[in-house]
C-alpha cells in the first residue's frame, strides 16, 4: 500500500489481508526473513573482504563468527516460515497469486543461501591464508624481541608462500 493508493481512494483491504488475527501473513514473514538474511550476508561479505588487510584483527574474526551464527539463525527461522507457507499453499484454498509469490520467495531464499555459502567458502580460505594483525601494543610484555622477530618472520614466510601459490 502506497501513498498514491491512499490518495486514489483504493481500498485498504490489502493492508488488512496481510494481518491475520494480528499476525503477519506467512508470505510477508518469509519475505522479511529473506530480506534480513540478504542484508546480513552483505555485511558478512564486507567483513570477509577485510580479511588479509591491516584491519584484519582478532576482533574482526570474532565479528565474522558472530555474523555467521546470526545468519544461521535467520536461515533456520526463515526456512521454518517458508515450510509453513508451503504447507498452507497445499492444504488450504489459496489463490494462485499467493502460490506464485511463495514459489518466487523459495527461489529467492535458495539464491541468498548460495551467496552465503560462497561467502563462507571465501571466508574459510582467507582465514586460513592470512593471520590477523595484532598491534604490538596489544602483545603481552612477556614477549621478547627475539620472539617478535620469529613471529614476524613466520608471517612474512606465510605471505611469501601465499604469493608463490597464487602464481
Amino acid at each position: 500500500m502506497s501513498f498514491q493508493d491512499l490518495e486514489a481512494g483504493r481500498p485498504v483491504s490489502s493492508l488488512r489481508r496481510n494481518l491475520v488475527n494480528g499476525k503477519q501473513d506467512s508470505t510477508q514473514a518469509v519475505a522479511s526473513g529473506i530480506f534480513q538474511i540478504n542484508t546480513a550476508v552483505s555485511t558478512f561479505q564486507r567483513l570477509v573482504n577485510t580479511l588479509g588487510t591491516p584491519k584484519d584483527t582478532p576482533e574482526l574474526r570474532e565479528k565474522i563468527h558472530k555474523t555467521r551464527l546470526h545468519i544461521g539463525q535467520l536461515v533456520k527461522d526463515t526456512s521454518a516460515k517458508l515450510k509453513q507457507a508451503s504447507e498452507t499453499d497445499h492444504h488450504a484454498q489459496v489463490s494462485a497469486d499467493k502460490k506464485i509469490a511463495d514459489a518466487k520467495l523459495a527461489k529467492d531464499f535458495q539464491a541468498v543461501l548460495k551467496e552465503f555459502q560462497k561467502a563462507q567458502r571465501l571466508a574459510a580460505e582467507r582465514e586460513t591464508a592470512y593471520t590477523p594483525f595484532v598491534p604490538q601494543a596489544v602483545l603481552p610484555s612477556s614477549y621478547t624481541a627475539h620472539e617478535l622477530d620469529i613471529s614476524s618472520d613466520r608471517s612474512a614466510e606465510q605471505h611469501a608462500l601465499l604469493v608463490e601459490s597464487r602464481r
